[in-house]
């Protein structure tokens, strides 16, 4: 709506006929000798003015009829004789006492409305008199509330944007800033409760943030958050305010008999981190640090302020002291704010302070739960006040919409009733909040149509959007799942890959199942970035893992979500270990393989080789992969031979420096290659039609890995009717057997956790036997037709188990289920949260 809508939105239902005019129309009629009767021109004036808006009228004496009326702040008055209306009348207007205009009217003139030259101004009282008759209207204060014509434009456009940017601000906070549900689920935890030890989440937070040190106590954990989480961009973004760090960080530093003021631990470490030169011990120090706490930038975080307390907020609240007299007193906020901004100066205006307080009193009322510090006297006084049929608010909307600086005058020209008309439809339907403020009714709570109106997201799916494995998990479920228009957010930034699905930052959504593919110990932290998109939702987390046990730091995200995924039964019986919620297989879904491109084969040196393919990265941990025992076995089983064998090792990038190159690993594997020029290391990015075309060139391909939570290279190079030695442990024995590959045994050792990047006990994996390894590879290159034979059923064994058109119909049934059952309980209880013990119950069908 722009502002002439906005002031002239009801056109002629709202209208009044211009009673000057007509007074004109009707004497050029006479004068022109128009054929209409006086009489009957005389009836219908006094109709049509009896009829409209009089600011003053006589309506109940037996011989006359009369009034007054207001036009563009003019008084014009009438009269007829009721008996005659051919009969003059004498009209008198008296203004405190005083007689500002007197006539006698001439109806042979057909003149029946005069201009009496007052402009309707302050007075006590205000009379009229018609042959005797008489009436009179009371006080009339004629305060001009917004005198400038560029203020009430400004005015103007701010309640238009209001309804908008209000509606807006309540579904925000709706969605990101009311997480209760999240706040539960980051606190899960199957530990005896401990006083002194901090909270699973505070824990949690502190290993994947990296902190360097212990937290010993409430001041550790609060200056830890607030000189290193609160500082730190990323850090506030997935940080979240539970229930058990909010308790922690609001305890107070001192007893309250020691200290007259209380000051939270979070307060504290914030004035000794940023501002330990202000004396927080004096009143108004504590104020200024309090000030400056409010307006830091983390409170505005998710639901940071809840850190705000009660007692802050009172202590801003509140009137400073040389401005407590005023009708419209400044707080001290406002005060450290308009020093803050340069405008102190004008702390003296009366309009000034007229124009800031109403501003923030509406928006306050149309934002809840909108942080403010606002003097509880300013919603008083705009709330109140007025005139009998109006509150100030009232009538500084009337200002605004008849753009005028005078509102009673306003009032005079079209009546109350009219003004309430106009209100209610302007103003009040559109933004019902702001009816608290008016005399004509008040507005409790939150309009239903708000509530229902949050946005919602039958499926959002959070993953790495790169080029890596779980990079892989995530697009394949976004392809899979492509019919339930999912929002896709970038697990690395949190930014929407795909924002044309309808997604509004400003708002945010609230979805009904959530897929995260990530790795248990970043689902919390993913839980808490997003948590506005998660409050409501059924969470499942597709999880791999490379050990027979996750980690101490999987557990927190093994127990938020409600239940998890997993591409293969090893990686499932590892996290039942260390959780009771449901854990289901999935298998994954794999496409047919890109065909063979000849000009991008930089791969094959001569038609008649052998070439073997092993892959690494140092990402995933080198150690793990095992390019070393793959390097051994090629050459244990090819010392001496004619057969023409190659060894090619493809790497993403070779970085010694990794933490995965434990005990100079890859060092030892240069050292080996060195002198051996039929090993290759091939090292770089591929693109999809190159590590396809490097797949058909090979002959086989080696994983000698010590732990895989699936084996995508596997399965890719079996598609591709390849023979595959490969140890016999872990996710690939879900597709490699016996009759379809080369398997190698393993030896299950205790895997040290810096292998994996991780503390604490994690299981075992499987060390391959280098001999056997060496075996099978010879048997893999010399044998063709059991090579042939093996190949051509590992292809049939991955294209019947990871079928993506199978797979995709399986996976996108459980979703559906699961969007059901989620949608069912939000429509029988709305507000309740959406996950619940029945959908995890049935996580497993």
């Amino acid at each position: 709506m722009n502002l002439e809508t906005f002031r002239r939105q009801a056109g002629h239902d709202f209208g009044q006929a211009d009673i000057a005019s007509l007074a004109e129309n009707l004497r050029d009629l006479r004068v022109s000798g128009g054929d209409v009767k006086p009489e009957e021109q005389l009836l219908n004036a006094q109709h049509l003015a009896d009829s409209r808006h009089n600011y003053l009228r006589i309506a109940n004496d037996p011989h006359v009829v009369g009034g007054v009326f207001v036009e563009d702040g003019q008084c014009l008055v009438w009269g007829f004789n009721r008996s005659d209306v051919l009969k003059p009348v004498t009209l008198r207007l008296v203004i405190d006492g005083t007689t500002v205009f007197e006539r006698t009217t001439s109806p042979e003139a057909v003149m029946p409305i005069h201009s009496t030259g007052h402009q309707l101004s302050a007075h006590r009282q205000m009379g009229l008199g018609i042959d005797g008759a008489s009436a009179a209207a009371g006080p009339f204060a004629g305060q001009d509330l917004w005198p400038d014509a560029e203020t009430r434009e400004d005015l103007a456009n701010f309640v238009i944007g209001l309804g908008a940017s209000a509606r807006d601000a309540r579904l925000h906070h709706l969605v990101w800033h009311e997480i209760p549900n999240v706040t539960r689920r980051l606190e899960t935890s199957d530990e005896p409760a401990a006083r002194w030890r901090a909270s699973v989440y505070t824990r949690y937070m502190a290993n994947r943030l990296g902190l360097q040190g212990k937290l010993s106590g409430g001041q550790s954990v609060a200056n830890w958050i607030v000189s290193e989480v609160f500082e730190d961009w990323y850090k506030r973004q997935v940080f979240c305010l539970t229930d058990e760090i909010h308790t922690l960080l609001s305890e107070p530093v001192m007893n309250r008999r020691v200290m007259k003021h209380e000051i939270s631990l979070t307060l504290f470490a914030f004035w000794r981190r940023h501002y330990p030169h202000i004396d927080i011990f004096t009143e108004e120090g504590l104020r200024l640090v309090q000030y400056k706490f409010a307006t830091a930038p983390f409170i505005s975080d998710k639901n940071n302020v809840k850190l705000v307390s009660d007692g802050l907020r009172r202590s801003l609240s509140a009137p400073a002291d040389m401005y407590r007299n005023r009708e419209l007193p400044w707080s001290w906020y406002w005060l450290f704010l308009l020093e803050d901004q340069g405008l102190g100066n004008r702390m003296r205006e009366e309009g000034f302070a007229r124009l800031t307080s109403f501003k923030e009193v509406a928006l306050d009322v149309t934002q809840p739960d909108r942080l403010s510090f606002a003097p509880h006297v300013w919603r008083a006084y705009w709330g109140a006040g007025g005139t009998g049929d109006f509150t100030r608010f009232d009538l500084a909307l009337i200002s605004i919409l008849a753009d005028t600086p005078s509102p009673e005058r306003a009032i005079a020209e079209r009546g109350a009733e009219f003004w309430r008309e106009r209100l209610r439809h302007d103003v009040y339907e559109r933004i019902p909040e702001l009816a608290v403020l008016s005399a004509a009714g008040r507005v409790e709570g939150l309009p239903p149509a708000v509530q229902d109106a949050v946005p919602r997201c039958d499926l959002v799916i959070i993953g790495h959007a790169n080029e890596t494995g779980v990079g892989r998990n995530l697009s394949m479920f976004v392809e899979a799942l492509s019919s339930f228009n999912p929002l896709v957010f970038n697990a690395d930034d949190g930014a929407c890959v795909n924002p044309d699905a309808g997604y509004n930052p400003a708002v945010g959504v609230r979805a009904r199942v959530v897929l995260l593919c990530v790795n248990a110990d970043r689902a919390p932290e993913m839980i808490a970035r997003f948590a506005g998109i998660c409050e409501d939702a059924h969470i499942i987390g597709f999880y791999l893992w490379e050990s027979d046990r996750p980690p101490a730091n999987h557990t927190l995200g093994a127990l938020a979500v409600d239940e998890i995924w997993t591409p293969s039964n090893y990686v499932a019986e590892a996290y039942r270990k260390i959780t009771p919620v449901p854990v289901t297989v999935v298998d994954k879904g794999l496409h047919t393989p890109l065909a063979y491109v000849p000009f991008l084969d930089r791969f094959r040196h001569d038609p008649s080789e052998f070439i073997f393919l092993t892959a690494a990265e140092f990402g995933s941990s080198i150690v793990r992969k095992n390019p070393l025992d793959v390097v051994k076995a090629f050459q244990r089983a090819f010392d001496g031979s004619d057969l023409n064998v190659r060894l090619l090792i493809k790497i993403r990038e070779v970085n010694p420096g990794h933490w995965s190159n434990i005990d100079s690993y890859w060092e030892e594997i240069e050292e080996r290659i060195a002198s051996d020029d039929r090993i290759t290391i091939v090292e770089g990015n591929l693109t999809p039609e190159e590590y396809w075309t490097l797949l058909w060139t090979v002959d086989a391909m080696v994983s000698l890995h010590r732990s895989e939570g699936f084996g995508y290279v596997i399965a890719d190079a079996m598609f591709a009717e390849k023979a595959v030695v490969v140890s016999d442990y872990s996710g690939s024995q879900d597709f490699c057997d016996v009759d379809n590959a080369f398997l190698v045994p393993v030896q299950q050792t205790p895997a040290p956790p810096e292998s994996l990047a991780s503390r604490g006990y994690i299981g075992q994996w499987g060390i391959p036997d280098v001999e056997a390894a060496a075996r099978a590879m010879y048997e893999a290159a010399e044998d063709a037709d059991l090579r042939a034979v093996r190949a051509k059923a590992g292809q049939e064994r991955v294209v019947q188990k990871y079928d993506f058109a199978n797979w995709t119909g399986a996976v996108g049934a459980r979703i559906a289920e699961r969007i059901e059952r989620v949608r069912q309980k939000q429509d029988a209880a709305p507000g309740e949260p959406a996950a619940s013990a029945d959908v995890a119950a049935d996580a497993q069908s």
